[in-house]
């Protein structure tokens, strides 16, 4: 069984790339927490995390270029980059 950080996802209402890591997520059954990015609580991390990109992204409460994951234009999910990214390590550091 693969072993995921901890994932909180900021989608924007309308953003493609927010939709597209929400379901590539869903589909691969990796465990992700939602707030909406217009939320109080999403606006109080993007100011924190100084978050100016949609998705918003933080893994194990550090932010993460959602272009580290997304390839443009047609925002693919770079899985190799998930794998690194959103992944713990086998040692579970």
């Amino acid at each position: 069984m693969t072993a995921y950080r901890n994932i909180i996802i900021l989608p924007a209402t309308g953003c493609r790339r927010s939709q597209r890591m929400l379901s590539y997520l869903q589909e691969q059954q990796i465990p992700f927490m939602e707030i909406p990015l217009t939320s109080p609580e999403g606006q109080a991390l993007m100011q924190e995390h100084d978050l100016r990109a949609s998705p918003g992204i933080l893994v194990d409460g550090q932010s993460v270029n959602p272009f580290d994951v997304l390839i443009r234009p047609d925002c693919k999910v770079d899985e190799a980059a998930v794998r690194r990214i959103f992944q713990r390590p086998a040692n579970g550091g």
